[in-house]
């Protein structure tokens, strides 16, 4: 009975602890753990470690050799978009330099326009 008990344990655990990478480029993906709506851009650490970049819910990303763009519903909230820029080349995980937002619509637009960024190639209909 014991061993019955462990194993039903065991394998309720092994749902528990599920992630996904639903969009990678190089080092930079977007990434949940646990939650699939709870997509968040991070940043690959190298041995299994991430930093967040932008927390959840990014829903869409597009990139080219210079920028990362990402637009985010704070916690959710679906009334809101933020959008963020990525300049890839100057990301650093301790000081988070490199990123600028979040951007209303009209702010990024605007910074699309002088910047010359990529457009949103990645979305994630579930969470738009």
């Amino acid at each position: 009975m014991t061993v019955l008990m462990l194993c039903t344990v065991l394998l309720a655990a092994c749902g528990l602890f599920d992630s996904g990478i639903p969009w990678r480029n190089g080092r930079f993906a977007l990434l949940w753990i646990d939650l699939p709506d709870e997509v968040s851009l991070s940043y690959d650490e190298g041995n299994g470690g991430w930093s967040e970049i932008i927390p959840e819910r990014v829903f869409a990303v597009g990139s080219d050799d210079r920028y990362i763009v990402a637009q985010q519903h704070p916690g959710g909230d679906k009334a809101i978009t933020n959008y963020f820029i990525l300049e890839t080349r100057l990301y650093d995980s301790r000081h988070r330099a490199g990123l600028i937002g979040p951007l209303t619509a009209a702010q990024f637009e605007k910074q699309a326009s002088e910047l010359k960024l990529p457009p949103f190639t990645t979305v994630l209909d579930s969470l738009r």
